[in-house]
């Protein structure tokens, strides 16, 4: 995911968590709201997840999960992906499939 893409501000997440609409996955759980801004994605893994190593690693591996599906992405909305504590103990493959199983249950892709 390129980085023209990533949500940064915490205002913008504050406002998603607030009026977001939710889909959720064993590991994930995906909150999204229209926006005129265009497709911006954010990431967010708590502490609860495990320490800065984990929470990393977490983060790399959702991230690889949306480059797999980034094109098929509806455009015009604001998502954020937050993991759950069990996604620390998740793989690649699990990762990858709760990403697009996410999107999907939000009918969010094309």
């Amino acid at each position: 995911m390129q980085k023209q893409y990533r949500l940064k501000r915490r205002a913008t997440f504050s406002y998603v968590y607030k009026k977001g609409e939710k889909s959720s996955a064993r590991h994930l759980l995906l909150l999204y709201v229209k926006s005129r801004s265009g497709l911006k994605v954010g990431i967010s893994v708590s502490k609860k997840v495990g320490g800065a190593v984990t929470r990393n690693r977490v983060k790399r591996l959702i991230r690889e999960g949306i480059n797999c599906i980034f094109s098929q992405i509806a455009t015009g909305h604001t998502y954020v992906i937050v993991a759950k504590s069990s996604s620390a103990e998740a793989d690649y493959q699990t990762i990858c499939a709760e990403v697009k199983e996410i999107f999907e249950k939000a009918g969010k892709l094309c």
